[in-house]
């Protein structure tokens, strides 16, 4: 397995993401995923987008690692729309997981908004961009991954 490609391609991967969340904010969905990651450890503010945007990138280059064993164990290889198969799985478990995250976050609901099932608490464009980016994360992370191990020709 190619870790420093993987993780690599997990940060990658969760750049996009931050830049696809950062456009629907500028259309006016609220989804800030840097920001609720941040303020797990710091009130909100510009530190607490930094360190989540930090905390965003390191799991993202983290849940690469578990793309690459997909890539070289189940699928023994690796593309871009393996990577998006490999994302709309990701994105149930991340869907279910945003459920939890008043159970998780010391300032939910009180101080803020819960996120919701699958980002439900943000309308149908929550819903949508919660499965998109997730299927744009494993498309990236498909197209950049390559495996560590050199195949020889075979001997015909």
């Amino acid at each position: 397995m190619n870790l420093g490609r993987a993780f690599l391609a997990g940060v990658v991967g969760g750049t996009v993401m931050s830049m696809g969340l950062a456009m629907g904010r500028a259309m006016g969905m609220p989804a800030n995923i840097e920001m609720m990651l941040g303020t797990m450890l710091l009130q909100p503010g510009t530190a607490a987008f930094m360190v989540g945007m930090v905390m965003h990138l390191m799991i993202s280059g983290l849940i690469a690692l578990i793309y690459a064993w997909g890539f070289e164990t189940i699928t023994h290889r690796s593309s871009a729309l393996i990577g998006a198969g490999f994302g709309f799985m990701h994105a149930i478990i991340a869907g279910m997981v945003m459920g939890m995250m008043p159970m998780m976050h010391p300032l939910m609901p009180e101080m803020m908004p819960a996120p919701g099932a699958f980002m439900s608490n943000l309308g149908m464009m929550g819903v949508l961009a919660e499965f998109i980016l997730h299927i744009l994360y494993g498309a990236v992370v498909g197209a950049i991954y390559t495996s560590a191990h050199v195949h020889s020709p075979a001997h015909v």
